[in-house]
């Protein structure tokens, strides 16, 4: 809310897509294309995503691509949708993006995942060096916290680390939980951060609201962000593309453990690298397509508390001009929108 109005705060998530017979540099490019009409178009933030071993998107290092996204825009925030933290040091993270923060002071943001990113091969070649008794994931990103706002005591070792955000003299990178649970949003809340619930893995409305409420009712002044799938079609042949990214499969693991893809052929990759037995879930998640207004229409219903601060589109298809096309249309739905509200 602004000045006593509702704004729609707009954003994207972008994980960098390319077709098969396309090279990296291609999805480079196409990235850093989309970042600058979102600057130009009003949208928010800018997120990219971290993936590893996977030929359907290119994206494995979020801290340098956010860099170099930084310094092809001007204004716009840019951050990571996210750093898969399993896998790093909290305080190398935290120095990487505060030295980042440098670069584009009060524009960076550090959103934090709890996947692995990738497939096993990829994660035993990124963990090599972890002790046997890896830390959990809630110790390390609450370590992660305390690195970033320097929370820790006085007679903790810790306490005398700094990185290169001194003496607060720039803004400090805000950071994200990415979940899709109400447990994960309570964890948001108790530290103090930001929540990005990925409805665009987990669309259970049910579910989306009680993680919101959840979070509000614990931490009232914190940010959600709903990060979706949405894509304008305007024929059979938009509407075609969509349906080729509306499945995902859930790997559900002996122990509890839960892993999306988004393919049949990950499914096979995934075997070939692991000995692990696993159910196969097929889930259609929800895509919210049709017109730019259609699709305004069919995300306000997600907000009937208005406790959504932000939405996040994450558009599932590869072909980059009905990419571009979704960004622009849905940037002129909105902007409309908050200029008939008086939002300026």
């Amino acid at each position: 809310m602004i000045g006593g109005l509702f704004m729609t705060v707009i954003s994207i998530l972008d994980q960098s897509p390319i077709d098969d017979n396309e090279s990296v540099n291609t999805g480079l490019s196409r990235t850093v294309e989309l970042a600058q009409v979102a600057e130009k178009l009003n949208y928010t933030r800018y997120f990219v995503a971290e993936h590893h071993n996977i030929k359907e998107v290119v994206g494995t290092s979020p801290e340098i691509l956010v860099t170099h996204l930084l310094n092809q825009t001007n204004h716009i925030r840019v951050g990571s949708g996210g750093v898969m933290l399993q896998h790093y040091s909290p305080f190398k993270v935290i120095e990487q993006f505060h030295f980042i923060s440098h670069i584009a002071p009060g524009r960076v943001d550090l959103g934090i995942g709890k996947a692995p990113g990738g497939f096993p091969l990829a994660t035993q070649a990124l963990q090599e060096d972890i002790k046997d008794t890896p830390t959990s994931f809630n110790d390390k990103f609450h370590r992660l916290n305390q690195f970033n706002n320097e929370t820790f005591s006085e007679v903790d070792a810790y306490s005398n680390l700094k990185t290169t955000i001194r003496n607060e003299e720039i803004q400090k990178p805000q950071v994200f939980l990415l979940g899709g649970s109400e447990r994960s949003a309570c964890f948001a809340a108790d530290e103090k951060v930001g929540f990005i619930y990925a409805y665009f893995l987990n669309s259970d409305q049910a579910l989306l609201h009680k993680a919101i409420s959840t979070y509000k009712a614990h931490y009232p002044e914190g940010k959600i962000i709903v990060a979706l799938a949405a894509v304008v079609s305007e024929n059979d042949e938009d509407s075609a593309l969509i349906e080729e990214g509306r499945t995902n499969y859930v790997l559900h693991f002996n122990d509890g453990r839960k892993l999306t893809l988004s393919s049949k052929h990950q499914i096979e990759d995934f075997k070939k690298q692991s000995s692990e037995h696993f159910e196969i879930e097929a889930q259609q998640i929800e895509v919210f397509n049709g017109t730019a207004e259609s699709i305004q229409q069919q995300i306000q219903e997600l907000n009937i508390d208005n406790h959504v601060d932000e939405f996040m589109f994450h558009m599932p298809v590869k072909n980059h001009a009905l990419r571009l096309k979704t960004l622009e249309q849905l940037a002129q739905v909105y902007n409309k929108e908050n200029l008939k509200e008086g939002v300026k």
